[in-house]
Order: C-alpha cells, then structure tokens, then sequence
C-alpha cells in the first residue's frame, strides 16, 4: 500500500521541472520511480502501461511492478507546493512527517 496523493493547490507558479510528470505534465501528487531513476505521477504512468509495457522515456520494457514510491520526491513537491500556496498542501494518510 502507499500514501494518498497530495492534495495540491490549483494553481503552482514555475514548478521545478523535476517535479513535473513526463507524461501528465503537472506537478506530481503521487510520484513514483522507475528502474532508470525516472520519476513519474502514478496514475499517469499506470495509465501509459496499460496501453504500452514500456517506459516512457527509455523504452525499456516496464510495469507497475518496477516501480516504488518516490517518497524522497513527494516530500520535496510537498514543501515547495506548501510555500506556493501558502501552506496549503494536504499530506494525507496521517501520521507521522518525516524529517
């Protein structure tokens, strides 16, 4: 199991380019990494799988199975989205913050 998405303001001004899906082109809420060192919004790249078994970006040959929760990524979304919008930024889940 993994995290809910962030829930993200509607409007972020000049996300990092790192933060910004390859395929969905919007901040990512749920970034996940593939074996390349790629990072992708989940259901964004869940999405691309079920059409074509390979990595958008490579081409290698990939599944959902490949890839792991970009925790380190969603931490980093997180804070700048929180100073965008002024605190905004819901974590989900609960508990504890990392640090």
């Amino acid at each position: 199991a993994h995290p809910p998405p962030l829930s993200l303001p509607d409007k972020l001004d000049d996300p990092p380019a790192e933060f910004v899906c390859p395929i969905s082109h919007q901040v990512m809420s749920d970034p996940v990494v593939g074996p390349a060192g790629i990072s992708y919004e989940r259901e964004a790249l869940r999405q691309w799988l079920s059409v074509r078994k390979i990595d958008p970006t490579t081409q290698a040959s990939l599944d959902m199975g490949d890839v792991y929760a970009n925790f380190s990524l969603r931490g980093l979304i997180a804070r700048w989205a929180a100073g965008q919008s002024g605190g905004g930024v819901i974590f989900g889940g609960g508990g504890a913050s990392g640090g």
